[in-house]
């Protein structure tokens, strides 16, 4: 028989010796060809128990996008049935609408602020990791609180001053106002990013790990 019939097994082309130790970092769980694998993505009640349980006041590591959207979307949900809660029991709290209503004593602005206080750090710290798993610095999260100087100065001056400092602080309003807009865009578009497949000084990737 001639060796030259003899079929042949495939030869695959060899991936750059940089991609090769890409995927060779520690914690990738590779396919043959040198794909990491993806896991399946985060169900609704994992990602809760992950954020309230799990990670209640945790600021480092990564979240991956089914675990920060599936928070907001429980989050939504729970603001919404706390919200129509507490318009019954204001509507039954008050004995006539005469009676002057009491901010502070109003069951929906209790309850509010009790949701509101319950879910801050768990909800921080989802959205530093979330930011993480882009390769971002989670501080971004927290960069509006550098707007609330210029708006309580501006708020001040349009007070005491007249009216010539009143519209000079309105136009820094309005720019504060603009600033903030483009950052929630911003903001949105970084958190509907895929994860960062590679590791990065954040930890592993939560998706393709």
């Amino acid at each position: 028989m001639n060796e030259n019939n003899i079929p042949q097994p495939p030869v695959y082309p060899q991936q750059p010796a940089a991609q090769q130790q890409q995927y060779q970092q520690p914690g990738y769980q590779q396919t043959p060809y040198g794909i990491p694998r993806v896991k399946p993505q985060m169900q609704f009640v994992d990602a809760v128990k992950t954020v309230l349980i799990q990670k209640y006041c945790c600021f480092t590591g990564r979240a991956r996008r089914s675990e920060y959207w599936n928070w907001v979307l429980a989050y939504l949900i729970a603001s919404m049935v706390l919200g129509v809660l507490a318009t019954f029991l204001t509507f039954g709290f008050y004995e006539s609408i005469e009676e002057p209503m009491n901010p502070l004593k109003s069951p929906s602005n209790i309850i509010s602020s009790i949701l509101g206080l319950a879910v801050f750090l768990p909800n921080l710290g989802v959205t530093f990791r979330r930011l993480h798993d882009t390769g971002r610095s989670g501080w971004w999260a927290v960069a509006p609180m550098f707007l609330y100087v210029p708006l309580l100065g501006g708020m001040a001056a349009m007070v005491t001053g007249g009216s010539g400092m009143f519209m000079g602080m309105l136009a820094v309003l309005g720019l504060v106002a603009l600033v903030a807009i483009a950052y929630c865009i911003i903001m949105i578009v970084w958190l509907a990013q895929d994860s960062d497949p590679n590791p990065n000084k954040y930890g592993p990737s939560p998706k393709y790990n």
